[in-house]
């Protein structure tokens, strides 16, 4: 089959998928940062896309069109994998019943699948009147693929491969080291790393406050769900009696931006701020709105990534879109051979395997005493690291889940 990836966004997602396609033994392209016409003149089954639901519906409808002359799917044009970077009703901007009916129908007409990563979200999606959504956990694969340029450099972007392809190259996933600091890079070996956003500021511009209601409603799911980590939203939200209302698109929206401050921020702010209390400048601390907490931390930047090998540990409490445990962050960690140690919750029983107790913590105090225990002893580190990659790299492989995802468009 002949796959097309594209779209704005986590590209390092679109990376992974496209390397574990041409693995598969299918032909892929990478057709970033836009699509030209050069890559679209042939038959193609499927378009996996990015942020789908931001370029206008002519748009989308029209490039089916053109690429359903060139043969595919009974002569309608290729099936599309909209993958979800956030709650499925949020990616579609819908507030009301009849705009989610209107978004379904259209998914429907133009063979649209949302790959949804997060477990309670699909489920909550589906309940809302979404038809088109599915859950499967997102995944890893090792390497990337580049081919020969004809001027002498490699492409990644915008070149068909295919095992076939003539002087095709596989690379490890972490020679992807985009912009590099080495000051920034250096400062993180032997510590324990976070980059992540404190604050979020979107969450609260332009808008009105959430209703105290909601806010409520928000702040019951939160403590069902830090007293049981392991549930998800939708898990909680039916234990707290919100069922009826989990079905209502407008409050969906107003209730997961209390959420995300009571529940996803609040974890953030209190693993923070323990371990900066537990190891001062030995917990390094990247990106912005920590500020607010009261927390010095390095700015915006990408670079602390190329070094995630060499910290002691990578940690992380929770995505801000999602319940889940294994999202980009996470399993970008993984493919760049860091060691994850993580906020138990939602899918780390998966994420950790027979390492979960090892490598996760549940408060603030196990969290000090988990990496107090990793920080003195480099082997075990070492072994830890190792063993949990294996793990992933199997558990997790997209060469497993991919095939299911391509059953479910094109089903």
């Amino acid at each position: 089959m002949r796959f097309l990836l594209c779209g704005q966004g986590t590209s390092e997602i679109l990376w992974s998928i496209h390397a574990a396609l041409v693995d598969l033994g299918h032909e892929a392209v990478l057709a970033l940062p836009d699509i030209s016409q050069d890559v679209i003149d042939r038959r193609i089954d499927v378009l996996f896309v990015l942020n789908l639901f931001e370029i206008p519906r002519p748009t989308v409808e029209m490039l089916r069109a053109y690429i359903a002359q060139f043969g595919g799917q009974l002569g309608k044009g290729p099936a599309i994998v909209h993958i979800c970077l956030k709650h499925p009703l949020e990616e579609i901007g819908a507030g009301t019943a009849e705009q989610i009916h209107d978004a379904d129908r259209w998914m429907a007409d133009n063979d649209v699948s949302m790959w949804c990563m997060c477990q309670g979200s699909a489920e909550q999606a589906v309940r809302l009147g979404l038809s088109r959504v599915f859950h499967e956990p997102l995944g890893v694969h090792r390497s990337i693929y580049t081919a020969p340029a004809a001027d002498g450099t490699v492409d990644l972007y915008k070149r068909w491969m295919a095992q076939d392809t003539p002087g095709l190259r596989r690379h490890p996933y972490a020679a992807m080291k985009g912009h590099s600091d080495a000051g920034a890079e250096a400062s993180v070996s032997d510590r324990f790393l976070y980059l992540g956003q404190g604050w979020p500021e979107h969450l609260e511009s332009g808008r009105e406050p959430v209703s105290p209601a909601i806010q409520r409603d928000a702040e019951a799911v939160a403590t069902a769900m830090m007293e049981r980590p392991m549930l998800h939203r939708l898990q909680a939200m039916d234990g707290c009696g919100l069922t009826d209302r989990s079905a209502d698109p407008a409050w969906t929206l107003e209730f997961n931006r209390a959420f995300t401050i009571a529940f996803a921020v609040e974890n953030r702010r209190r693993f923070a701020n323990a371990l900066r209390r537990g190891f001062g400048e030995g917990f390094s601390l990247w990106g912005n709105g920590w500020e607010r907490f009261g927390l010095e931390a390095g700015p915006v930047s990408a670079a602390p990534r190329n070094a995630y090998p060499a910290a002691a540990a990578c940690l992380d409490f929770g995505s801000l879109a999602y319940d889940t445990a294994i999202f980009p962050r996470t399993l970008e960690i993984v493919k760049r051979n860091g060691l994850l140690v993580s906020w138990r919750h939602a899918d780390t029983a998966l994420l950790f395997g027979p390492y979960e107790d090892e490598l996760t913590f549940t408060g603030e105090d196990e969290a000090v005493r988990l990496l107090s225990a990793l920080a003195d002893d480099a082997d075990r580190r070492a072994r830890l690291r190792s063993a949990h990659l294996d793990h992933c790299f199997d558990a997790l492989a997209l060469t497993a889940i991919l095939p299911r995802v391509i059953r479910r468009a094109c089903g």
